[in-house]
């Protein structure tokens, strides 16, 4: 048991540093090169398609050979390379891109694996990188170098191979009926992207106010950390439609008010260790393939954003829909997997 928390908190700090990282080295590459905003726009746009899109490639690469801590340390190693060669910015964001990829991957492999076919460590695990992205934000803004976060993440690779990683016994999966994955799948990333859709999209104009965007990704990391344990305790089914049906109104019609949207937004990240741990558990030995899928997920979430599709107050009953959309999608295909789900 102190194992497995000492190797969860471990991989969940990393995470945030890899995070952070990332950001503090593509947002100093263009500031740097003073690019125009289409190739700003364009190396961005790379840069979450590498980070996002390939952790299904690579989480089935690391399923195979049984090592994800290689997978992890490679991503470290990747990313700190990425923040000592900030200023080359293609080079950077490619980097960065990459190894955050499989640093997500790696360690999410090895949390799902620890987690008992829970939702509470795959929770813990992802919360601290919103943090990550927040810090690397700040310090940017604040001109820290990135070659500072790649001696941190050399030595988070160090301690990557001090704490070897070794394969324990499968865990004792829920078996789901061929013809239904699909659908199950579909359901629960379609309740993914929107989750990501809604997070970027919205225009909030209390953004600016340092303190209310920490106190907004402090919910966004408590709302990920806690969702997956009281969902434990309760009942999945139960805790996630509540909590959806809870944050859309606040979401929705508190756009202008920062402590209606903060608490909305809270809950609504009560969902994210729960369609993780249910697309994890319905596939058997391939939980960095799974773990890939969902941000997948995310990343096709995103679109709209880069399509630069904005959602203001004036948004707010569609907010509404869209939120109440995804309660439905995850009620259904929770209950489908899960028929004595309370």
């Amino acid at each position: 048991m102190i194992n497995k928390i000492k190797t969860v908190v471990l991989y969940s700090v990393f995470h945030m540093f890899i995070d952070m990282a990332c950001v503090i080295s593509v947002l100093s590459g263009i500031r740097y090169n003073e690019f125009d905003e289409v190739f700003m726009f364009f190396l961005i746009v790379l840069y979450n398609i590498l980070a996002f899109g390939l952790q299904s490639f690579f989480g089935d690469i690391f399923d195979k050979n049984k090592k994800p801590h290689i997978c992890a340390f490679m991503g470290c190693i990747l990313t700190a390379m990425g923040a000592i060669l900030w200023k080359f910015s293609l080079i950077a964001v490619i980097l960065s891109g990459i190894g955050n990829a499989m640093f997500h991957v790696g360690g999410g492999i090895i949390c799902l694996k620890l987690s008992d076919n829970k939702a509470s460590i795959p929770g813990i695990y992802v919360a601290p990188g919103a943090m990550g992205l927040f810090l690397g934000v700040l310090a940017f803004k604040n001109l820290i170098r990135s070659e500072y976060c790649a001696i941190i993440l050399l030595f988070c690779a160090i301690l990557i191979l001090i704490n070897k990683y070794k394969e324990i016994p499968q865990n004792k999966y829920r078996e789901v009926q061929y013809n239904k994955f699909f659908i199950i799948l579909n359901l629960l990333l379609l309740a993914i992207a929107i989750r990501s859709f809604i997070g970027l999209s919205i225009i909030l104009p209390w953004k600016e106010n340092l303190n209310l965007l920490f106190m907004l990704t402090l919910a966004v990391v408590l709302g990920k950390m806690t969702g997956g344990i009281i969902a434990d305790k309760f009942g999945w089914l139960k805790i996630t439609v509540t909590a959806l049906i809870i944050s859309s109104p606040l979401i929705a019609f508190g756009i202008n008010n920062p402590i209606l949207y903060i608490v909305g937004i809270y809950f609504f990240n009560y969902t994210m260790p729960v369609t993780l741990s249910a697309i994890a558990n319905m596939q058997k030995g391939r939980e960095g393939f799974a773990f890939g899928l969902t941000t997948l997920a995310l990343i096709i979430g995103a679109m709209p954003y880069f399509a630069r599709v904005k959602l203001y107050s004036d948004n707010a009953l569609a907010i509404f829909i869209i939120v109440v959309l995804s309660a439905i999608f995850i009620y259904l295909g929770l209950k489908l997997i899960y028929r004595k789900v309370s």
